[in-house]
């Protein structure tokens, strides 16, 4: 089975590496990108299967991410990920074709469960 290439996209350090830690594994490829920019920047030149997403971000914000990842790699899953999940933020994450939305604090079990499910 071909390696899962997994990006993480938030501003915050310690989420990236709490998510990298988690997804740690011999099936799973994962990087990570500290901002929107960076995230489309590496998914230009690398690709990802699955994007675990931060909404809340300085600069480009997840849900401009999201478009942007739907218009370009409309193949790619994109997991939303954040501590500001209100309900509109839900709807509107998923109508822009999220296919999980994951509320911060998280399990690395939540997470390790939610890509497996992606990934399906």
């Amino acid at each position: 089975m071909a390696e899962t290439k997994v990006l993480v996209v938030d501003d915050e350090k310690n989420i990236r590496s709490v998510l990298a830690e988690a997804l740690d594994g011999p099936e799973l490829s994962v990087r990570s990108a500290v901002n929107g920019e960076d995230a489309l920047q590496q998914l230009a030149a690398e690709g990802a299967d699955v994007v675990l997403l931060d909404l809340k971000m300085p600069g480009m914000d997840g849900l401009d991410v999201l478009r942007r990842v739907r218009e370009s790699w409309p193949d790619t899953r994109v997991l939303v990920i954040t501590a500001h999940g209100t309900v509109p933020l839900v709807v509107e994450a998923m109508k822009l074709g999220a296919v999980e939305f994951i509320e911060k604090p998280f399990s690395p079990e939540e997470v390790r469960e939610a890509v497996r499910k992606a990934c399906a």
